[in-house]
């Protein structure tokens, strides 16, 4: 009977195996096989150096363009601002140009209409009533035009102006009770020296108006 119970048959044998040039190889693959995975690490690490250095230097080119828009952002509001400002400081100096042209043409106008109340209560006295003089169709005319042309803010302008330079602030404060009667005396001048302009001037006007009216008759 071909073996024996309870004996044990042995391992067949793999190929190479004692062998210590096959030894030898399989040691060199396994070193081949480490220092390709090592290649491999180290190139995937300078790949990924590589990489973090790329986005490194994006960043800190994307936080130096964003300081730069911002430096750009604030030199264009600072640029607009001052720019705002001259514009304002424009306006209102021509404001207050147009303003003192006004003052001056009105204070001009009130100094002739001054003297014109004068004349006109000298020749009361001692001339005649008027003088009748002819006037050329456009006497006036752009005068005229340049009245109507004016806006309601205009005119309201021009009143102001006017009724600041007839009517002086009236500064009583600190005032004893010798210089309150003094200033209410002076008021009280002024007062009757106006009414008793407008009846001569009223008075006149009816001498005009009779005068014209007789003169028309005999033409």
């Amino acid at each position: 009977v071909e073996g024996k119970v309870g004996e044990t048959k042995p391992a067949p044998k793999q190929e190479g195996e004692g062998d210590p040039e096959f030894i030898k190889r399989q040691d060199q693959k396994r070193s081949d096989l480490d220092e390709q995975l090592k290649e491999y690490i180290n190139e995937w690490r300078k790949q990924r150096a590589k990489e973090e250095d790329e986005l490194k230097r994006l960043k800190e080119k994307q936080a130096k363009r964003k300081v730069s828009r911002a430096e750009e952002e604030r030199r264009l509001a600072q640029k607009k601002k001052e720019e705002e400002e001259r514009r304002v400081r424009e306006i209102e100096e021509k404001k207050q140009r147009d303003i003192e042209e006004k003052s001056q043409r009105l204070e001009e106008a009130e100094k002739k209409r001054h003297a014109m109340l004068q004349a006109m209560k000298d020749a009361s006295k001692t001339g005649p009533n008027f003088t009748i003089q002819k006037k050329s169709e456009n006497f006036g005319l752009s005068n005229a035009q340049l009245e109507r042309n004016k806006t309601k803010e205009q005119l309201e302008e021009e009143k102001k102006i006017s009724l600041s330079i007839r009517i002086k602030p009236l500064t009583i404060e600190g005032l004893s009770v010798d210089k309150l009667r003094q200033k209410a005396q002076e008021l009280w001048e002024c007062i009757v020296k106006l009414e008793t302009e407008e009846y001569d001037l009223e008075k006149r006007q009816k001498r005009q108006d009779y005068d014209l009216k007789e003169l028309k008759e005999r033409q």
